[in-house]
């Protein structure tokens, strides 16, 4: 067996907004504990968020460097 996996388009495209930390985590389907590790590894390009949510100049940092919100779903399964 072979562990490909293939991507499924969202329902609804994800927006690009100011977002918190909550709402992003969502988006990309990781738990909090992941999220704050990524983030903790671009943090000195990435910045802190302002008043506990990131501008939009830094979702796009964060979505150029993990990839667009989207879910991923093994075929072997």
């Amino acid at each position: 067996m072979s562990n490909t996996a293939k991507v499924v388009v969202m329902e609804q495209p994800f927006k690009v907004r100011p977002c918190n930390k909550k709402e992003l985590y969502n988006h990309f389907k990781v738990s909090k504990h992941i999220f704050n590790r990524w983030i903790k590894a671009i943090e000195p390009q990435l910045g802190k968020p302002i008043g506990g949510l990131y501008s939009v100049k830094q979702v796009l940092f964060i979505i150029e460097t993990y990839g667009t919100p989207c879910q991923i779903v093994n075929e072997a399964a």
